[in-house]
């Protein structure tokens, strides 16, 4: 049986590298995109949220003027005026949960940190190989899959 080249064992590394490279960055990258899924929905809700309390402050504003300009006492139109103040704000106060829950969502994206780290070890690892330098290798065992939620 013929001895590999140096250029197929290089290649036969590689290729293995790329495999678990792969297989890695997945397990890392999917709960990460998951998080900023869910924090990209937050953000939408809270838009659309904030959106309509502004439509309904012009409401308000509008009211507060023609009650102004009526000069009575706290007759219908002040009373729809107060409801829908308190219905924008209470929209606004909404938004501001929605945009906390995706801040904490964002906050949980994670770069994948044991990825790098994997793909810069095994390049060197490879490199002096194919040089033919020795190096010292740490086996590790296979990563856990992060948790999911």
């Amino acid at each position: 049986m013929a001895r590999p080249t140096p250029f197929q064992l290089l290649r036969d590394g590689l290729m293995d590298f790329v495999a678990r490279e792969t297989e890695l960055a997945k397990a890392e990258l999917v709960p990460a995109a998951k998080h900023a899924g869910i924090g990209s929905a937050f953000v939408a809700a809270a838009v659309t949220f904030l959106l309509h309390s502004m439509w309904m402050l012009v409401i308000v504003l509008a009211l507060a003027l023609s009650w102004l300009m009526s000069l009575t006492g706290l007759n219908t139109v002040g009373c729809l005026t107060l409801g829908f103040l308190a219905a924008a704000l209470l929209s606004i106060g909404i938004a501001v949960l929605l945009i906390f829950m995706a801040r904490g969502r964002f906050q949980k994206v994670k770069a994948p940190t044991a990825t790098i780290e994997e793909a810069r070890a095994t390049f060197v690892a490879l490199t002096d190989a194919a040089i033919g330098q020795s190096t010292e290798v740490v086996v590790r065992e296979e990563p856990s899959l992060p948790e999911v939620g």
